[in-house]
């Protein structure tokens, strides 16, 4: 059992949503997902024993602290629950891209910590294990214990144990990429897991957002299997404007889109219209993704960093699952 144990994982994007949850322990998504894990947006956790009196939670040496430090305290508690008199944990993680802004930075550090304590612990599972316990710290984390594309199943047991993410298309068998357009790189207004409590129990619109899921996962496998852009992009956009129309419809509204979030998408569908294959996705965020041909993802970046009011833009292929930097493989 190795001292300190470190691992990266990459956040991941999306393409059909994950979008409130079912009752039922550690993020149990009340709808199935599928997404997209970018080589470029990474978070790299390193996990050991924890002293008496320090933090649990840092960030590049500095203490994290309030809700966040909370949770990942109560995360690394449960992990180390797994084996008997283990010590407490702490974790110091970086992250390359901005954090709590709609990114899917929870993805990536719930991921890799959950890789790199499961090492110190000296717990050994298989992928799909791994993935239970990441999604318990962060739903969307599921997903990025795996590379390519990937879906997040449902599942129906009340304990969870079948709620977990596979592995549908390998990163290099499909090369697209994404060109995300960052527009307030700061923390969102609306934390993720509140929205979705708010939307799901005020929105008129939630239950038809579930009802319709089935149909956008079995449209998008289908579009993978043919390698058809332009259907995966339909599916992507309509997806994405239908969770936040849940979103605005709920009582009181929750709104993401700033004014350059529109002009994002504005300028990705003059794309598609100059012969540019594009199409957009939003998280719970105010961030516009480009989904499009890897070959296509500079053309696409430089034609969102004109747009007034983006700030940033990130460039990302599609990329690997979680990996151990330090210490032992817990996957097998």
């Amino acid at each position: 059992m190795p001292a300190v144990a470190c691992a990266k994982a990459r956040a991941n994007v999306a393409l059909v949503k994950y979008w409130g949850k079912r009752i039922g322990p550690g993020n149990l998504p009340a709808v199935g997902s599928l997404s997209l894990t970018l080589d470029g947006l990474l978070a790299i956790a390193r996990v050991g024993p924890r002293t008496e009196g320090s933090p649990a939670f840092l960030n590049r040496a500095q203490p994290v602290g309030g809700v966040a430090a909370e949770r990942m305290e109560a995360f690394l508690d449960r992990l180390r629950g797994l084996v008997p008199d283990a010590p407490p944990l702490a974790v110091d993680v970086e992250v390359n891209f901005p954090v709590g802004a709609g990114l899917a930075s929870s993805a990536a550090i719930f991921c890799s910590t959950t890789a790199a304590a499961l090492s110190v612990l000296g717990v050994v599972c298989d992928r799909s294990q791994l993935s239970r316990l990441a999604r318990e710290g962060s739903g969307s984390a599921a997903r990025s214990v795996h590379g390519g594309f990937v879906e997040w199943r449902r599942g129906v047991r009340p304990d969870g144990e079948d709620s977990v993410a596979e592995p549908l298309l390998a990163a290099e068998a499909w090369p697209l990429a994404m060109a995300v357009a960052v527009v307030e790189p700061g923390p969102k207004a609306f934390a993720s897991r509140d929205a979705m409590a708010h939307v799901a129990a005020t929105s008129p619109f939630f239950a038809a957002w579930v009802q319709a899921q089935e149909a956008d996962l079995v449209s998008a496998r289908a579009a993978l299997v043919a390698r058809d852009l332009e259907s995966l992009g339909r599916i992507t956009e309509e997806n994405c404007l239908r969770m936040h129309a849940t979103c605005h419809l709920a009582r009181p509204a929750i709104l993401y889109a700033r004014p350059a979030t529109l002009a994002a998408i504005g300028e990705i569908r003059r794309m598609r219209a100059d012969g540019l294959a594009a199409w957009f996705t939003m998280d719970a965020g105010p961030q516009v993704k480009a989904l499009c041909r890897a070959e296509d993802l500079e053309a696409v970046a430089q034609r969102l960093s004109v747009v007034p009011g983006v700030r940033q833009v990130l460039r990302a292929g599609a990329g690997p699952g979680v990996e151990m930097l330090e210490g032992d493989v817990p996957w097998r």
